[in-house]
């Protein structure tokens, strides 16, 4: 065998040299007590000049920091954290005049496997991936919308809290056998709240006691509240169900407070706020939720898709060889998605809303829980293209989608009717019937439901191949003398064939029947 040899000539490639995106660049390695800087300087060699320096993470320190950054006339700080520690040093130079500084995404900013692993090689490769532009820095909203982010989650927190302190009182009830929340709707309004105050006061309640508190308008009486109570609560639980009351209290007040300073602080982005609380499923509070953590200037997105994808709304693509791999949402901001799903079942349950209408017309195809990630993600579209445009929503829409999807189902209804619908030889057949005839134009009477048998049978497994033929055989006999008589198959039961087998009779004693054939059903005369 001839041994072949292929050269290429090196002057045909052509050398493009990367252009840096700046000259000095610096990485920062954020931990709690303890920040790696290093500065990166492209002199023209490939791995550059690097200077380290260590800073505490103290308040006094993070200026010296600042200084030294500034020293080296580096403007690109990029940087790495856990947890939010980054935050501190972020928001001081953020402050400075023309730094551009960054938080880098966890995906990007991991090091080559296999290289040595340590604060400074981290801070280094902060800086390399600054200087070339490898990395995707992290989207940080603006200071104002931060400030309402913190109010925000904290009005959240207490919320959840707020629930789990009704269910402790709820199951506390339930412990010593008093079923207050079967006799009133809400133990947690005015007459309930008043019942546990004198419960967890006295430990035992009569009517007169109940008939004191509870409000007229109450569907059950002061008899079945007193019978569903009957009975004394224990010292120590009556304890308890008094710090829990006061827990509960205090919550109360402290979210009326926390609802006024998110008033205030979000009171220049009203406008915002009204386009979104126009949106079906959403209020004036989910948009205070939605502004404070997407801000309302979407510049840093290129579309809609990379505003759903950045919350985690969107499907990741998982495809090789040509082939999609079925892949959930990513893991990003639990925040934002947990308040837009919400508003989404809201949104499903109002009537007429194309929001509901595709709801409920995908979910038995994809399933619950795709369904209302879908609708979370429309409404997050609706959001961008609506602040961008600064237009309401359009509830005349809703109708136009209705009225289309109603005439959807209305043509594919009439198909079906169509199709098995008898029509005269001046009549032209529509719908599914005019399809199945295009088809086959040679046969234009042939009935579109009953379709021409095959007249090759289909070996049964075992059959010898001689009775296969035989069985043909008498099948075209019995296709012709059906024809000659005028009868289609389906009209004339089918003749037995030798290669028929007979049927087997049940074992057991035959069943009773009280008309037999031979009977006569009247008397005769």
């Amino acid at each position: 065998m001839q041994e072949t040899s292929i050269s290429i000539s090196m002057e045909r490639i052509e050398t493009v040299p990367i252009k840096a995106m700046a000259n000095t660049t610096c990485g920062l390695d954020i931990h709690k007590d303890k920040i790696d800087a290093c500065i990166l300087i492209n002199d023209g060699t490939e791995a550059g000049t690097a200077v380290h320096k260590a800073f505490s993470t103290m308040r006094g320190a993070l200026a010296e920091l600042r200084d030294w950054i500034l020293s080296f006339g580096c403007s690109d700080v990029l940087m790495e954290s856990t947890g939010v520690f980054w935050m501190p040093i972020y928001f001081l130079l953020e402050a400075v005049e023309n730094m551009n500084v960054g938080l880098a995404n966890a995906y990007h900013a991991k090091n080559v496997p296999g290289r040595p692993k340590t604060d400074k090689e981290d801070a280094k490769w902060m800086a390399r991936l600054c200087m070339w532009g490898m990395v995707l820095k992290s989207y940080i909203v603006k200071e104002p919308f931060r400030n309402l982010r913190e109010y925000t989650r904290y009005y959240k927190k207490l919320v959840q809290e707020q629930s789990r302190h009704k269910n402790r009182i709820e199951k506390l009830l339930q412990m010593n056998g008093f079923k207050l929340s079967s006799v009133l709707s809400d133990i947690y309004g005015k007459s309930g709240l008043g019942i546990l105050a004198k419960l967890s006061s006295q430990g035992s309640l009569t009517v007169a006691d109940i008939s004191a508190v509870l409000d007229p308008r109450a569907k059950s009486t002061p008899e079945e509240v007193a019978y569903a109570i009957n009975g004394e609560l224990k010292q120590t639980s009556r304890a308890l169900l008094k710090f829990q009351l006061a827990k509960l209290k205090a919550n109360d007040k402290a979210l009326k407070e926390i609802y006024q300073c998110m008033v205030e602080l979000s009171k220049d982005y009203t406008k915002e706020i009204g386009i979104i609380a126009s949106i079906p499923g959403l209020s004036e509070l989910s948009a205070m939720y939605i502004i404070a953590e997407i801000g309302t200037n979407f510049d840093s997105f290129k579309n809609s898709n990379y505003l759903t994808a950045w919350a985690g709304l969107a499907p990741k693509k998982n495809e090789s060889a040509d082939k999609s791999r079925p892949s959930s949402t990513k893991k990003a901001n639990r925040y934002i998605k947990s308040v837009l799903v919400e508003c989404a079942w809201a949104a499903t349950r109002t009537r007429g809303s194309r929001l509901s209408i595709w709801y409920w017309h995908n979910v038995n195809r994809l399933g619950k829980k795709k369904a209302i990630t879908g609708v979370a993600r429309k409404l997050l579209r609706y959001i961008y293209a609506m602040v961008q445009n600064g237009t309401l929503y359009d509830a005349s829409l809703d109708r136009v989608q209705e009225q289309n999807y109603r005439a959807r189902k209305l043509d594919s209804a009439r198909k079906i009717v169509d199709s098995n619908k008898p029509y005269s030889d001046s009549e032209e057949p529509t719908g599914l019937l005019a399809e199945k005839q295009k088809a086959a134009p040679d046969n234009p009477q042939a009935s579109a439901l009953e379709p021409p048998p095959d007249s090759t049978p289909v070996k049964k497994r075992g059959q010898p191949k001689k009775k296969l033929e035989q069985a043909t055989e008498n099948d075209a006999t019995i296709s012709a003398s059906h024809t000659t008589s005028g009868l289609s198959q389906p009209d004339r039961a089918r003749q037995p064939g030798p290669t028929d087998v007979p049927v087997k009779k049940k074992r057991g004693r035959p069943r009773k029947n009280p008309v037999s054939n031979n009977t006569p059903l009247a008397p005769t005369t």
